[in-house]
């Protein structure tokens, strides 16, 4: 009998043999059923603290743009302390507020005022570029609140293939009740 048909009958009666064992079979899958729970938990969390993210930057936005008096510095400081309620983030998290114009003869965003807390640098003109191609098509001298949001996630079990990760959301919206919202800090 040559090797191939030994191993190939070997192979077939391994196969083909339906004996085994319940517990041998447990003992194998259940560390990876288990691995696979835990992956899908990490997996599911990111994903709900990323809309979680994502729905507070845009309900600052929303609230801002509904604002027709001048905002100051305790204004801001409480929607960043809303930010930090609405997302479950503690002390690592910034956000960004800032009111763009369009300008047709430049053809160029400009900041009228810009205000950041947490870990956020102000905006100016010239990193206004770096936002040009997120922001919505404006008519001449036509204003928008653009609201940056910065939080870190860290997974619950991070040795299941998430790191610390950055969450960035960028909101926007037209002033609702005023032709802009002024700034009156200090």
């Amino acid at each position: 009998m040559s090797p191939l048909r030994s191993t190939r009958a070997l192979l077939k009666r391994f196969l083909s043999n339906e004996d085994g064992s319940v517990s041998i079979e447990a003992a194998i899958m259940t560390p990876l059923m288990m691995a696979l729970l835990a992956v899908t938990f990490v997996y599911n969390d990111a994903f709900r603290k990323k809309s979680l993210n994502t729905n507070a930057a845009f309900t600052i936005s929303d609230a801002i743009s509904r604002e027709t008096d001048a905002l100051d510095d305790a204004y801001l400081d409480g929607m960043h302390t809303l930010f930090d309620f609405l997302t479950h983030s503690a002390d690592r998290s910034g956000v960004r507020f800032s009111l763009v114009t369009w300008d047709d003869e430049l053809n160029d965003y400009r900041v009228d005022w810009t205000k950041a807390r947490g870990k956020f640098p102000e905006l100016d003109d010239q990193s206004m570029n770096l936002l040009r191609n997120r922001l919505p098509t404006l008519l001449h001298n036509e204003r928008v609140i653009v609201v940056e949001t910065r939080s870190v996630l860290q997974p619950i079990l991070p040795k299941l293939g998430l790191d610390n990760q950055v969450l960035y959301n960028l909101a926007f919206s037209r002033p609702r009740f005023a032709p802009q919202v002024v700034w009156n800090g200090s």
